[in-house]
């Protein structure tokens, strides 16, 4: 089902783009949690308790804001983490059809020994395995932070609670006790193994939905255009329905919402009986159990291939211009 010569086209057409966003991934992921150790936790947990009224909108609660893994996990939310993912799928979704039909390629391929099938399963083997890929450069930059990067930590002096007014006296009048150690003693980063799978499912919908749209269409701006409309919708839903109760029911029409990195990251590092991995049990507020949000993600992106594929199968191709 797949050519090796598709492959090698399609290689070269997507490696510039590839090694771009990699390289940006995989740099930001190991700043962004280099960028973590340079707030002292106390001072950090200050400044996020002045905003307690606006915690519903982020993705998880502040008080695992106040701990190391949950400030790391939250690098897959970061928007240049997302904008990198999008745009690798957008750009591989929306050419292997429309993009084909506007450079007037697709004809002199397709005159060739091949299959539309073999075409579209071959382009989609790049397409998956770069989203893959970068995926893995996003864990491999946030591994590389947490080997490399030490954080200093403030140890309050020790005190002696009084009794009848409940009141912590400190035995010293020193200044506190700073101590460095390294982040890796603090965050395992095996724990980020359920927020990648999570950002790859995310990213799969995309390039599912990009390649539905470009077997449908013959410009690829028009391509391109209609999938960013319809992402840019999708989050303005997402954040009406964070933002006001009465809305709470747009989170249910929008497939971000089975986007939950941060929440597999916070749930392997707190102190809970099940894992993110599992299909069984639900879990404090999620009305799913965990692993059925990205299964929905590359449902819905296998849905999108298929259909894609018999769209393309069936349609008529129009004659270059």
């Amino acid at each position: 089902m797949i050519d090796r010569v598709l492959l090698k086209k399609y290689i070269g057409q997507s490696l510039l783009l590839f090694l771009s966003c990699g390289l940006a991934l995989f740099a930001f992921a190991w700043v962004r949690v280099w960028v973590v150790s340079l707030l002292d936790m106390g001072r950090f947990q200050n400044i996020v308790e002045q905003f307690r009224d606006f915690e519903k909108f982020s993705p998880i609660p502040f008080d695992v804001l106040f701990t190391y893994p949950g400030r790391v996990g939250m690098t897959y939310d970061e928007p240049i983490v997302i904008l990198c993912i999008v745009i690798w799928c957008i750009s591989r979704g929306s050419d292997v059809v429309s993009g084909e039909l506007g450079r007037g390629t697709l004809e002199m391929v397709l005159s060739q020994p091949i299959s539309r099938t073999r075409l579209l399963f071959s382009h989609a083997a790049v397409s998956v395995v770069g989203l893959a890929l970068l995926c893995l450069l996003v864990w491999a930059g946030i591994g590389a932070g947490v080997q490399t990067t030490s954080v200093k930590e403030t140890v309050p002096p020790p005190t002696i609670r009084i009794p009848i007014i409940e009141f912590d006296f400190p035995l010293t009048m020193g200044e506190p006790e700073i101590q460095t150690l390294h982040l890796r003693d603090r965050v395992d980063v095996r724990m980020y193994a359920a927020p990648t799978f999570h950002l790859f499912a995310f990213g799969f919908f995309l390039i599912g939905l990009a390649t539905l749209l470009s077997s449908l269409d013959r410009y690829r701006w028009r391509t391109v255009g209609v999938t960013v409309a319809i992402y840019i919708v999708q989050t303005v839903m997402f954040g009406l329905g964070k933002a006001a109760e009465s809305l709470q029911f747009l989170l249910s029409m929008t497939f971000l919402s089975c986007y939950k990195p941060q929440q597999m990251a916070s749930m392997v590092a707190g102190d809970t009986l099940y894992t993110p991995w599992t299909l069984t049990h639900r879990v404090d507020d999620t009305m799913l159990p965990p692993l059925v949000y990205p299964l929905i993600l590359i449902g819905f992106g296998v849905v999108f291939y298929i259909a894609a594929m018999v769209c393309f199968n069936r349609r008529d191709l129009p004659a270059p211009l």
